[in-house]
């Protein structure tokens, strides 16, 4: 395949992974000249044993280029070639999997644990939104990267992609039994029944658990037995692994590995908020500039503390912490005290300079002469002072991430006093004025055969996730009431209950090309 141009538009330079569907290339994109990956599937996915291969493939990539939330993989393009060959184009990586880190470095910290897992609550909450459920979170498709400054910055891979993996692994299933990887299953896809969202909270909890313990809950000889204590045997406490973890957190995780759907998190956005609540149930304060992103050394006292990322205590974006870590007393009593003495020494220093011009201007005015008429000269203009590295709440330097959803979807959203009509479910960023914290803004959703709905939310932080559950309307005459609407788009429903394991989205191209 190296050397080959797939589809006249992506040219096959080397390979980099290979994995029980087919292989992953390094591929160029004609003309935009841009570095891809190129998944390749192997041409017996499509054998008589499974005769809806073709039309589920173009199913499930094409509701999968529709993610766009940053710490999801960015789908570029999909098809098949005239000889059969199926590929997806897709945002190529640079780093490694979460797999590696914990096989390299597990178990991590819980501010670290806690960081990737805010981060794949954010992308699978978009992708619940739109009714597409993961089914094989694990981490092999949690990818880390270095995103600009912040580092392991987050990105989920394959989104129930279809998957043939045979009995090559503890980690691997068989193609009509089950989708999933044994480790990581819930009980509910374990036993065949309904699967929905909490599916994957069952999964993220069992990712939590493995990232502060470095083990799995359940860990036997065999897929067999991993499957049969999923579903009949109880978490074993953390301590067993010999690691300390907050009662909070450990309770959360466990909350996320009940074996009734009905007893975990309800949604994504659910089980972000309590990671938030149980930071601050530690009393963990939270700095107010920012997401500083430095590594280098305070100095004070009579020595200095070198600080990571991993040491700084962030605000999140949702008004709760990135971090369970902090700095420790001493060292922040020392950066206090150096502060104070040089605020000292200046402070003496200028009132040595006023008392000396003080008494240069008294022996000036005693002697004989009249004093010199004083000529007041404009000072030079000065650049007025930068308040960005002082205080985040510059407009200028604000961004908010903004990301809108309704039960049902499809509905028009209006903002504040603006014209410009958005369909839900959709993300966009907010900069300057816009983003600016404290500001109350207004969203009016509205749907053809549902009341109008207005909710009212303050920017408080770099992400904003607005909500709307819409009513049906009742009556024939409040429907001839209603004004029509313009527009409507059709997207399966966000909601967590009774969303079905094989879900799509309308409008997807069965033959692309």
């Amino acid at each position: 395949m190296i050397g080959r141009v797939i589809n006249d538009r992506f040219r096959i330079v080397s390979v980099i992974a290979r994995g029980g569907m087919g292989k992953v290339y390094r591929a160029e994109q004609a003309p935009l000249g841009r570095q891809i990956a190129l998944k390749v599937l192997e041409a017996t996915y499509e054998g008589d044993s499974d005769p809806e291969f073709h039309k589920r493939f173009f199913l499930e990539a094409s509701t999968q280029s529709k993610l766009t939330h940053p710490n999801t993989v960015t789908i570029f393009d999909y098809g098949k070639t005239e000889d059969d060959v199926y590929f997806i184009a897709m945002e190529l990586l640079e780093g490694r999997t979460l797999h590696r880190y914990l096989r390299d470095e597990a178990p991590l910290s819980a501010s670290k644990a806690t960081h990737i897992a805010r981060q794949i609550c954010r992308s699978l909450r978009e992708a619940h939104s739109l009714g597409i459920i993961h089914r094989d979170l694990k981490p092999a498709n949690v990818f880390l990267v270095q995103h600009g400054e912040q580092a392991d910055f987050v990105k989920v891979l394959d989104f129930g992609l279809v998957k043939d993996l045979g009995d090559k692994g503890e980690d691997l299933t068989q193609t009509g039994l089950f989708m999933g990887s044994p480790k990581y299953m819930s009980p509910e896809q374990i036993r065949g029944d309904r699967v929905d969202g909490r599916a994957d909270i069952y999964a993220l909890g069992v990712l939590l658990y493995e990232m502060l313990t470095g083990r799995a809950p359940f860990e036997r000889p065999n897929s067999v037995n991993i499957l049969m204590a999923h579903v009949h045997e109880d978490v074993p406490p953390m301590a067993t692994h010999h690691v300390e973890v907050h009662p909070a957190l450990e309770g959360l995780v466990r909350r996320a590995l009940a074996k009734a759907p009905g007893d975990r998190f309800s949604s994504m956005d659910e089980m972000l908020s309590a990671l938030t609540n149980v930071a601050s149930e530690q009393g963990l304060a939270v700095s107010r500039s920012g997401d500083l992103g430095i590594s280098g050394e305070f100095a004070g006292g009579s020595g200095s503390t070198t600080l990571s990322r991993a040491d700084l205590i962030v605000p999140s974006s949702d008004g709760g912490l990135d971090s369970l870590g902090g700095l420790t007393s001493s060292s922040d009593a020392q950066a206090r005290r150096g502060s104070a003495k040089w605020v000292l020494l200046v402070a003496l220093l200028l009132l040595s300079v006023l008392a000396v011009a003080f008494a240069l201007v008294r022996s000036g005015r005693s002697g004989d002469e009249a004093p010199a008429p004083v000529v007041a000269t404009p000072a030079a203009p000065t650049e007025p002072e930068h308040v960005d590295d002082v205080t985040p709440s510059s407009p200028g330097a604000l961004t908010t991430e903004v990301t809108i959803v309704s039960e049902p979807p499809g509905a028009q959203v209006r903002i504040g006093d603006s014209e410009e009509v958005h369909t839900t479910p959709v993300s966009f960023t907010w900069t300057g004025d816009d983003a600016r914290r404290g500001r109350s803004v207004t969203f009016r959703f509205q749907l053809e055969g549902y009341r109008d709905l207005n909710a009212v939310r303050t920017v408080v932080g770099r992400e904003m996730h607005v909500s709307g559950r819409l009513q049906p309307i009742d009556s024939e005459q409040e429907r001839a009431r209603r004004p029509p609407t313009t527009s409507r788009s059709t997207s399966t429903s966000g909601s967590m209950e009774g969303s079905e394991s094989s879900v799509g989205l309308m409008g997807y191209k069965l033959e692309p090309y």
